[in-house]
């Protein structure tokens, strides 16, 4: 029989980064994370930050694997959540990450006096 190697971690990962999405009370996150880099990037902050946890199991058992939330205890699903949130903050504190530049010939300029000048 073939042995897989199977990722336990990222599953639960994605699975909480929806969950807290949704419950999120600013309709801006969830659109903000809706663009798959914006969602891949934040997934790869988690990840970067927690063990993960591979099984190798048979090619065709593999398949039969729906819930591997059991494999991390109450802390570390705690602590998914907070790096999940500091995640947010992270990428939602960079202007560059979620705000669009307007396109050059929508912006208008605008006289404003100068005081370099005197």
């Amino acid at each position: 029989m073939t042995q897989t190697i199977i990722n336990l971690t990222l599953p639960i990962v994605t699975d909480k980064i929806d969950d807290i999405l949704a419950a999120y009370p600013l309709y801006e996150y969830r659109q903000v994370f809706a663009v798959p880099e914006l969602r891949q990037k934040l997934t790869a902050y988690v990840l970067s930050r927690l063990p993960v946890v591979y099984v190798t199991m048979d090619s065709s058992t593999a398949c039969d694997m729906t819930t591997s939330g059991h494999c991390y205890s109450s802390e570390q699903h705690s602590q998914i959540n907070q790096l999940i949130h500091q995640g947010l903050e992270a990428l939602l504190g960079r202007p560059e990450t979620w705000h669009r530049r307007p396109s050059p010939e929508l912006v208008e300029a605008e006289p404003i006096p100068s005081s370099w000048f005197g």
